[in-house]
């Protein structure tokens, strides 16, 4: 079975998306490949393999492209440039993976660090770890300012099943239309790095839909020991001044443009548009590996 299975993906599924695929653009495609997984190419001549599920996003990346995929573009350059540079990497509110696995495929040495709490969306992190044969720590966890065990929230019909739902977060405020709720194993970030072990942070990425500042609370004293350089997503100005006051002066902010990059700013969550609201944090003595993407 296996056998006839590889001869149908090599020999007719692939020539067949191939020939196809351009054509995504004027015929709108929307439906998922028939491959068990599917090869993204990027930048370098940097691949990597991703699970093939149902999935809004990976959906759109195979049939654009990455390069032709208009998310988060400049903020997925920054990060595969640090990514490069770096020795201990955490993607905290990792979904399935992308951002870890673009990190690995460019800094296969970095330790890399994967938190997800939401049972469906960990199992294709985890898939999307092992069928690159990376070795990417990849935790079913939330993290947060306390510990135990708490209610994680998401809305939809399809939430927590294999047709998913990307927005899932330990705020019961957040998005309540349709809500549901599991429950899911939460930790501090400094509880995790002494259990753990881990000397530094070098980069971090946090994604957890309106908890940024509570991850940051619960990395404690290790925060300004680590200075990691920090890319998160920040919903308004209400959390980039919360988030403001715990990084105090050791920092400098920047609005990632998509289009642009870099844009110095004074105030967190003051800059968001509809589409753009991620931010790159650079302790001040890091500046030097950023100002090629700053923009004046």
């Amino acid at each position: 079975m296996k056998k006839i299975k590889k001869f149908y993906h090599h020999h007719l599924a692939r020539p067949i998306y191939s020939t196809i695929k351009p054509l995504q653009p004027i015929l709108k495609f929307k439906k998922r490949t028939f491959f068990d997984k599917f090869k993204v190419k990027i930048e370098g001549g940097k691949r990597f393999w991703l699970y093939n599920n149902a999935y809004f996003w990976d959906t759109e990346l195979f049939w654009q492209g990455f390069e032709r995929l208009k998310y988060e573009n400049r903020t997925r350059e920054v990060w595969c440039f640090l990514a490069e540079r770096s020795k201990v990497i955490f993607d905290i509110g990792a979904n399935t993976g992308w951002f870890s696995m673009m990190a690995k495929a460019y800094n296969r040495n970095a330790k890399i660090f994967a938190f997800e709490p939401q049972p469906n969306i960990y199992k294709v992190l985890k898939k999307n770890n092992e069928i690159n044969d990376f070795n990417i720590c990849c935790e079913q966890l939330a993290l947060s300012d306390q510990k135990g065990k708490l209610p994680f929230y998401n809305t939809g019909d399809t939430t927590f099943s294999n047709i998913n739902t990307m927005h899932g977060s330990l705020n019961m405020a957040w998005r309540t239309k349709g809500q549901k709720s599991i429950s899911v194993e939460v930790s501090r970030l400094d509880s995790y790095i002494e259990k753990n072990d881990i000397p530094s942070i070098d980069l971090m990425k946090i994604d957890v839909e309106t908890l940024e500042y509570e991850v940051l609370i619960g990395y404690g004293e290790f925060l300004h020991k680590h200075l990691p350089i920090l890319i998160l997503e920040i919903q308004n100005e209400k959390i980039g001044t919360d988030i403001g006051s715990v990084l105090g002066n050791k920092y400098t902010y920047y609005w990632i443009d998509e289009e642009v990059g870099l844009i110095e700013v004074s105030h967190l969550g003051r800059n968001n548009d509809q589409e753009n609201r991620n931010y790159l944090l650079c302790p001040n003595r890091k500046k030097n590996l950023i100002m090629e993407f700053v923009s004046e």
